[in-house]
């Protein structure tokens, strides 16, 4: 019950931001230093499959985490002459710092990437705690899995068994 009312009173953000590069100093950099940011760098063409996924799982991560601030800016507006074939970039903040980038989704699970991969990374970078109630269930971190989204050799399994668990 108090995790329910920390998340409540903490949850402020709730949508995605669309940013300009005028006000990124301020909606980005000075705002992480009271919540985590996530900047989704998107195709300036619009064509690019991984970046309409990240566009919409964005949106869904926004209202699901909203003690975490999700922006969202064409990339060649927030770097001029930045290649589109590297988008989607995620861009983490925290503390008036990049943390991390992931550039496009193959690091994940590229066009299959879903929420889960991205509740993983959100746990990775340390913007949810594992236990967090608000996780999808497979999100939550486990010895066999990781952060491709492939499946994990069930622990009874050994390399003799025959396929059948793998469908």
């Amino acid at each position: 019950m108090a995790e329910l009312s920390t998340i409540s009173r903490t949850s402020v953000f709730n949508q995605v931001y669309p940013i300009q590069k005028p006000d990124y100093s301020r909606d980005v950099t000075d705002a992480s230093t009271h919540a985590f940011v996530l900047v989704h760098l998107t195709s300036s063409l619009g064509a690019n499959t991984e970046s309409r996924i990240l566009t919409e799982l964005w949106r869904e991560l926004a209202r699901k985490f909203g003690d975490i601030k999700f922006c969202e800016m064409k990339a060649d507006m927030c770097i001029e002459g930045y290649p589109d074939k590297n988008t989607p970039t995620i861009l983490v903040y925290h503390d008036g710092d990049i943390k991390r980038q992931v550039v496009t989704l193959r690091e994940l699970a590229g066009t299959k990437t879903g929420i889960k991969d991205l509740e993983k990374l959100l746990i990775d970078i340390g913007a949810l705690k594992g236990n967090d109630s608000r996780l999808s269930h497979s999100a939550l971190p486990a010895e066999n899995s990781s952060l491709t989204g492939r499946k994990a050799m069930p622990p009874s399994s050994t390399a003799e068994d025959d396929d059948d668990e793998w469908a």
